[in-house]
This record gives C-alpha cells, sequence and structure tokens, in this order.
C-alpha cells in the first residue's frame, strides 16, 4: 500500500509539473479574458473585427447542432472504408497510391506538389464525403468561366486548400468560444479539430521511393517533403489545428473524443504525438536557408507552442527543446534566428530574394518576435538590423501602399501587420521615435485604403495596441539603389501624381528574373508600365513570358541578366546607405546605369507641383535591336508627328523573334516609321480617365510593332481599375531598329501620365548635335517652358548643340522660363555653358542651380566656378545654399 501512495504521488508530482504549460498561451492567455472583452466593448475597430468574426462563424455553430455532418463531410478525407489509408506514396512528386485501412476516415494527402490554375468552389457547392478526391474548381484566370471537375492526380493545391479554410473556421470559432465561453462555438472546433487529429494520427508520414523530392520521405532526413505537403513550407495544417487546441483546450479536455477513450489515450498525448510528427520531420526538410528556411520554421512555431516542456515526453523532447534550435543554435537542417539574420544586407535592411520572399520573411520573423515575446524570449532588442528591415519597406512601396513588382513577386499592399507588429513593440518600449515612424505607415494604408483595421484577424484584435496614433510622416526618399538587386528606385512627389521609377538588371536565382535592363514607370500611384507577374505557375508555360525578357520593359537581344554599373544617381546615394540623405535639385532626378552592352539614363522632371514627366535615353551596341514597351490600358494608339493617326498593316506575325516569349504576343500590327510617333495608352476611360502618353523621335531603320501582351497580373487592385488583369490584355508597342547601331543612335522617349487630358508636355524634339558624342531630346511644356536634356558617353570631350549649348561632362539638364534659364543640373562634368551661365570646375563634379523664391541657390560636390547675368561666384561643397557673391 506504501508503494502505491508512494507511486501516486510521485506521478502526481510529475502531472502538476507537466501541466504547468497553461491553455490558451500561443497568442492569449485567460488571464487576459476580461481585458480582450474590453477591448471589443470600447474600441471600434475590435469591436467591428470581432463582430465582423462572428458573423462570419455563426451560421456555422448554428447549423451544427443540428446538423453536424455538413461542415465535417466536406473536410478532404479518405471517407471510403477499405481505403482510409495509413500509408502514402509518391511519384515523381505527385500522389501515387495508398495502402492501408484506419478504424477511422485518415485526411487526405494533396494530389500533386505543383499548382494549377483552379481554386475551389464555395463550401455549399463542394461534395460532401468525397471518395474520389476530385474537386470542383474556378479558374484562377478566368473567373467567370463554368466550374470544372479536377481529377485528384491534378488537383495542385485544392486538397489542401480546402482543408485548411475549415481548420480556419474551427480556430475562429475557438476564438469567439473563447471570448465568449458560448459551447455552440466549442463544439463547431472541436468536432473539426478532432476529424483532423484523428484522421492525421493514423496516417505514417507519406514515402518517396524514388526520392524525387530530395528523400525517401517517411522520417528519414533530406529533401523537401513535409508530412501533409510535398513541400515541407506549405505543410500548414498543424499550425491551424494548434490554434484550435490552444483556444479549446479546456473544452476538449472535458469532451474527449470516444475514440480516444477507446483507445485509451489522453487528449495531450495524441496532440504531441501528430504535432511531433510535423515538427520532426520539418527539423529535418525543408531548407537550411533563405525564405524556405524561415517559412519552414514558421509551419513549426505555433505547434512547438502548443506543446507541453520536455518533461511531459518521455523522449524529453517539448516545447522548450525545440525554441532553442529557432533561437539559439543552427542544425545541418535548419538555421536559428542569429544565422537567419545574417542573410539580411547589413546597409540596406533587405533580404537577398524578390520582394514578395524578402518582406514575407521579415513579416514572418517579426510574428516569431510577438510570439516569443510572449514566452519571455525577445529577439528583437538584441538585433536592431530586425528593426531595420521592416523599415527598408517604404523605398520600395508605392504612394498607394503597394509593394513595387519584380522577380517573381506578384505584387500587392504591404504586410501592415508588420508595422502593428512594430508598433506594439515600440509602444511597450516607450520609442516615440519609431512610434511615430510605423503609426505614419499603417495611416498611409488607412488614407489609400489598403489597410482597415475593423477587417482585423482574431490574433490581431488580441495583439495589436488598442489605437494608431495620428501621424502623418511627410519626409520621403527620392532614390534608392540596392547592390543586390541590381534595383534603384526613384520618386519625385507631386501632389496629385508622384512620379516614381524603376530601374533594374536582371538576375538568374533569388527568386529573381533574366529580365534585362529594365524600366517601371508609375502614375497616380500604380505603375502604368509594369513588370509582368501574371504568371500560372513555375512550371506553367506563360513562365517563359513573364518572367523573361519579354515580361519587361528594355532592349532584346544580348544583356538579360549580370552585374551593372552605376554611372550617375542622383539624388545620389552613397556606398553606405540605402537612400540618398541629400540631393542636388529639389526638382530632377537621374539614374544612368550600364549592363553589358546597353546603358540607359531615366530622368524624372518636375516640372510644377502637380505635373511632370519622363525621360529614357536606351544605348545598345548592337546593329538591330528591339525597343520593347508595355502599358497597362485598354488600348493604344499610335500617331504621326502631325497627330494624324499612324496607319498600321496587320500581319501574321513577328519577323526574327529574339525570344520564345514573343510566341505570346499576339494580334500584330505593323508600319515602318519615317518620323517621330506619339502612342497613347487608354488606361482607364470615363471620368477622371487615365492615359500613359509616349513621344520617340525618329531614327533611320525603324518599324513599330502594336501587340496584344498577356495580361499583366492575376491580383486585383494592382491596376487602375484592375485593367490588364485576367484575362485581359496588356497593350504592347515594339519599336525595331534595323542596320542601325542603337549605342551610336540611341532610343529616346518622353512620357508623360495624365488624368483628364490635363497634360503638361507640348513638343518633343530630338536636339541637333553639332559636335561630341552626346544625344539628347529637347521637351516644351505649357507655360513656355523648355528642358535641355543631354546624355554624353564620353566625358571629356565638350559637345556642343546648334542651340548654343555647350557642355563637358556626362548629363546636363537646362530650363528655360520665357527663355529665361531658371534651373541647371551638371552630372560628372567640368564646364557648361548656356546663354549668359557658365559653370566651370578644375575636376569632375556634379553641380546644380536653380531658382528658389526669385533667388538663386545651388549644390554642389566640390568647388565650381560659376557666372549668371555678369556676375561671378565660387562655390564649395554645399547643399541648397543661397548663391552669394
Amino acid at each position: 500500500m506504501k508503494r502505491i501512495v508512494g507511486l501516486l504521488i510521485l506521478l502526481f508530482g510529475i502531472f502538476t509539473h507537466v501541466m504547468s504549460v497553461n491553455h490558451p498561451n500561443i497568442v492569449v492567455s485567460n488571464d487576459e479574458r476580461d481585458s480582450i472583452r474590453y477591448r471589443i466593448k470600447n474600441s471600434e475597430w475590435a469591436r467591428k473585427s470581432f463582430n465582423a468574426l462572428k458573423d462570419k462563424i455563426k451560421p456555422f455553430a448554428d447549423r451544427h447542432k443540428s446538423n453536424p455532418e455538413w461542415i465535417i463531410s466536406r473536410m478532404a478525407m479518405y471517407w471510403k472504408n477499405g481505403e482510409r489509408y495509413t500509408q502514402c506514396y509518391l511519384k515523381n512528386q505527385n500522389w501515387n497510391r495508398g495502402e492501408g485501412n484506419a478504424p477511422v476516415p485518415t485526411v487526405r494527402m494533396p494530389g500533386m506538389r505543383t499548382w494549377n490554375k483552379y481554386v475551389n468552389v464555395p463550401l455549399e457547392e463542394r461534395t460532401p464525403y468525397n471518395e474520389t478526391g476530385d474537386m470542383w474548381g474556378i479558374s484562377r484566370i478566368n473567373p467567370e468561366a463554368p466550374k470544372v471537375l479536377v481529377q485528384y492526380k491534378e488537383t495542385g493545391h485544392m486538397i489542401r486548400s480546402n482543408n485548411v479554410e475549415i481548420l480556419t473556421l474551427a480556430e475562429e470559432a475557438a476564438f469567439i468560444y473563447w471570448v465568449t465561453e458560448e459551447e455552440k462555438y466549442a463544439r463547431l472546433a472541436s468536432d473539426i479539430f478532432y476529424t483532423w487529429l484523428l484522421g492525421t494520427y493514423y496516417m505514417n508520414p507519406v514515402l518517396d521511393p524514388d526520392q524525387s523530392t530530395g528523400g525517401k520521405g517517411g522520417y528519414e532526413p533530406g529533401g523537401i517533403c513535409g508530412y501533409y505537403d510535398y513541400e515541407q513550407i506549405h505543410d500548414d495544417l498543424a499550425m491551424h489545428a494548434a490554434m484550435i487546441y490552444d483556444l479549446a483546450f479546456d473544452y476538449l479536455k472535458k469532451n474527449p473524443h470516444v475514440h480516444l477513450n477507446k483507445i485509451e489515450k489522453e487528449l495531450e498525448e495524441v496532440v504531441g504525438i501528430v504535432f511531433k510528427r510535423f515538427i520532426d520531420i520539418g527539423f529535418v526538410r525543408g531548407g537550411k536557408s533563405g525564405n524556405w528556411n524561415v517559412n519552414g520554421w514558421n509551419i513549426m512555431l505555433k505547434p512547438i507552442l502548443a506543446l507541453e516542456d520536455n518533461d511531459f515526453y518521455s523522449d524529453g523532447k517539448g516545447r522548450s527543446f525545440y525554441l532553442h534550435y529557432l533561437v539559439k543554435e543552427s542544425t545541418p537542417y535548419h538555421d536559428a534566428i542569429p544565422d537567419i539574420l545574417k542573410g539580411y544586407d547589413s546597409i540596406t535592411g533587405l533580404w537577398p530574394e524578390s520582394p514578395g520572399y524578402a518582406f514575407g520573411v521579415t513579416g514572418i520573423l517579426l510574428d516569431f518576435a510577438t510570439l516569443l515575446r510572449r514566452q519571455g524570449i525577445d529577439i528583437i532588442t538584441d538585433n536592431p538590423l530586425l528593426r531595420k528591415t521592416a523599415m527598408a519597406v517604404f523605398p520600395w512601396m508605392d504612394s498607394n501602399a503597394n509593394m513595387i513588382v519584380f522577380g517573381d513577386t506578384r505584387g500587392g499592399t504591404a504586410n501592415f501587420r508588420t508595422f502593428e507588429n512594430l508598433l506594439s513593440y515600440y509602444t511597450d518600449m516607450g520609442d516615440h521615435d519609431n512610434i511615430n515612424r510605423v503609426a505614419s505607415a499603417l495611416n498611409k494604408g488607412v488614407g489609400t485604403g489598403k489597410y482597415n483595421r475593423n477587417n482585423a484577424r482574431w490574433s490581431d484584435i488580441c495583439l495589436f495596441v488598442p489605437d494608431i496614433p495620428d501621424v502623418r510622416d511627410a519626409a520621403k526618399e527620392r532614390m534608392s539603389y540596392s547592390r543586390f538587386h541590381r534595383l534603384v528606385t526613384m520618386r519625385n512627389g507631386l501632389l496629385d501624381n508622384e512620379l516614381m521609377a524603376i530601374l533594374y538588371g536582371g538576375r538568374n536565382g533569388a527568386h529573381l528574373s533574366p529580365n534585362g535592363l529594365a524600366l517601371q514607370l508609375y502614375g497616380f500611384g500604380y505603375a502604368l508600365s509594369p513588370d509582368a507577374s501574371g504568371y500560372e505557375s513555375y512550371w506553367s508555360k506563360d513562365h517563359t513570358y513573364h518572367q523573361s525578357v519579354t515580361g519587361s520593359n528594355t532592349i532584346m537581344p544580348r544583356y538579360t541578366e549580370g552585374d551593372i554599373v552605376v554611372n550617375a544617381l542622383e539624388p545620389y546615394v552613397d556606398s553606405l546607405s540605402f537612400v540618398n540623405e541629400a540631393a542636388l535639385n529639389p526638382n530632377i532626378n537621374v539614374a544612368d546605369v550600364s549592363a553589358g552592352d546597353k546603358r540607359r539614363v531615366v530622368v524624372l522632371m518636375k516640372t510644377d507641383k502637380n505635373n511632370g514627366y519622363y525621360v529614357d535615353i536606351f544605348r545598345s551596341d548592337t546593329n538591330d535591336s528591339d525597343y520593347l514597351f508595355h502599358n497597362v490600358g485598354k488600348s493604344v494608339s499610335l500617331y504621326r508627328d502631325d497627330n494624324s493617326m499612324l496607319e498600321l498593316i496587320k500581319t501574321d506575325s513577328i519577323t526574327n523573334h529574339w525570344h520564345k516569349g514573343y510566341d505570346f504576343f499576339k494580334n500584330p500590327y505593323m508600319a515602318e516609321l519615317d518620323d517621330n510617333f506619339k502612342a497613347v495608352w487608354n488606361v482607364t476611360t470615363g471620368e477622371n480617365n487615365i492615359k500613359m502618353n509616349m513621344w520617340m523621335p525618329y531614327e533611320k531603320g525603324r518599324y513599330i510593332y502594336k501587340v496584344d501582351a498577356p495580361y499583366t497580373t492575376l491580383n486585383k487592385g494592382i491596376t487602375p481599375d484592375n485593367v490588364s488583369s485576367s484575362p485581359d490584355i496588356t497593350p504592347t508597342i515594339i519599336v525595331r531598329q534595323s542596320g542601325n547601331n542603337a549605342w551610336k543612335n540611341p532610343y529616346i522617349a518622353v512620357f508623360e501620365p495624365t488624368r483628364n487630358n490635363k497634360y503638361s508636355v507640348t513638343d518633343v524634339e530630338k536636339v541637333r548635335m553639332i559636335s561630341g558624342k552626346a544625344v539628347g531630346i529637347c521637351v516644351k511644356s505649357k507655360g513656355s517652358r523648355t528642358d535641355y536634356i543631354l546624355s554624353n558617353t564620353d566625358y571629356e570631350t565638350e559637345c556642343a548643340t546648334d542651340d548654343n549649348l555647350k557642355m563637358e561632362g556626362a548629363f546636363v539638364s537646362v530650363t528655360e522660363e520665357e527663355r529665361n534659364i531658371t534651373q541647371i543640373l551638371l552630372l560628372n562634368g567640368k564646364s557648361l555653358v548656356k546663354g549668359d551661365v557658365l559653370i566651370k570646375s578644375d575636376e569632375p563634379i556634379s553641380v546644380s542651380i536653380y531658382l528658389k523664391n526669385n533667388e538663386w541657390f545651388y549644390s554642389s560636390t566640390g568647388k565650381a566656378y560659376i557666372c549668371i547675368d555678369n556676375k561671378k561666384y565660387v562655390v564649395e561643397k554645399a547643399s541648397d545654399k543661397l548663391l552669394k557673391l
């Protein structure tokens, strides 16, 4: 008897120790329930968000009381008795076969690794107790098309998406139960959870005998396969199950599934077995570094946090065990956070991949930080680089709060949860400067309609600060440069139409693309001349077009990827910075970049507070070349220099394809050019119509094709009125120059985005050079304004125009209003003469003079001699200084 009593005491001691992990604990604890209820009652956004959540889940919970089979039957399971597989096999990264028969239906494996073009029909239209795995789908490319029955082995991600959707309903129901303690929500959550839990418990990890995923599967290390998906980074069912378990723990304990009693196992034991399969397999699969590593940890973290502590498990591997390898110690299969942060660029704060992955990784790490702080682990305070990475989003975010698109990024709004996480952190720290910075980003999202706290997720209700400070940050960089991404962003803020351009080279790998020396132009907050990103998947045929030089605005043939050389940036970005600190001129941005056989000079010219235009001077050392330019819209019209319509001839195809992506250009029309031309893209129609206007001076040997390119994007909200989104076309022109070297006689174009036909530019002419190797353009605007813009490849030889402009340098811009000079910008030069203005220097410098409030100001990178109106000045290195004798 004493031995029995002693054993009971020992077991009780162990039990009280292992149960020291209270649930819920991942996002909230029971101690916080009253404060969350108070927030929901007294904070408008939290109340609206919670009520929206209840409005969504209540019909499911009410129906579930009388018809629990309705939602359970729509889970993707191996329902058929005799085919309740306990072991599945892969072949060529797709589902091949199953064997075994479990005592309960088991959770169905996805049919294939790769994506397809379908999404699931609404829950109401899905097949109950689906024994075949065939799924009804709607085309992502053409949602208006009739639904299609997709065979199981061709369902892409539809099986997993189906189960994630239902588990998410259960997760949200569990939260509502935790807040309200209404048991109808707990029953809905628990029935879904138990169906998934037991259906997973009886399924062994998938086997891959031919190692098509890089490993044997099962519990063997190596390869990319997860427990319930063919990519460990997509193996996300347990993420949602962990939250259901955590939030509804007390109800689950009081109401165990009958099958648990039948097999004589406790809830925590079965949960531990199932969650640890996801974790243990994830520990030795996926990727050691890069976004695969971070996404892999993201799959594992919530199941880890749902575990009990180490002593609860016979192998000693509980929550603390696994967290150690996330927070402190890297393994042969996964880097820990200290090594993850080494992947960031210490100067820019950018992750070395395309924007979607770059800021996706940052957002995930800040989500980690939020959850880990609840466990007493702070990964932000000692890692200032992590804070810097979140701020790096600003140069890559347009005025509509969308992220720039290049590489295989599809675009969309910035991840405002990243800023919310930082706001919570800085609020706790009392860091008012950074509170204002991140609050301004959130307010920008709210102001543009891209962010609405009233649609917050359940976890956001718990984690966000009650109110966003009313802060507007007017400070904004005008130039950024990421050396790894070979990418420059330029912006010159206007009140109504912010000028913004992206100039970038190509790169293979890191989810970037061999896109050539490419350019994107913005207007009214949108990328009007974007990079194509509407491909179906990495494995689809259209990837050839969208993720290559043919989906970009560039010149072919030759350079598609490789190092770039920045010849000049104004405003300048030094080698230890991501963005400019100062500017020589308040109205002009210039980027001059070389890559392989090409060199491109892009100018943003602000003509007044509401207007401006772009200049593109594009050289290519080839005798035969094509200048590609895509612009979103409904159509493009082509005009001669006298504004008469350019006559086009329908042709069967484009001759002399430079790339297989040309096969995607349809409906070609062609004309031979003998003069300047103008192109007008009709982006939107009706009130507040948007157009993109392009002028290009004539060069001999030119032809023009007008073609229909594929849609630019699959996402909504990326283009004005969603033009050029699937399934619509992107109006595109191809200017072909034959037998005429495009280095000596480059493509020069002027672009102006306009709204309601309110334009600024009135005429564009090529500048006639009488000496030197410079080329240039003369742009006339309303208000008797004329801009002379010259680009030179021979800095040390003086160039002269027939209009008495002389320069020795890389670039010059001269503005005249009413025939009086009002501003000059000289880059990497030693001299400039125009009219009664002279600038000279003993060494190549960059210098600008400009009128401001009827007084002359200057900025200079070195000593210069300036003569204006017969007055002589000597200036030293300075920024935005009044010019004085």
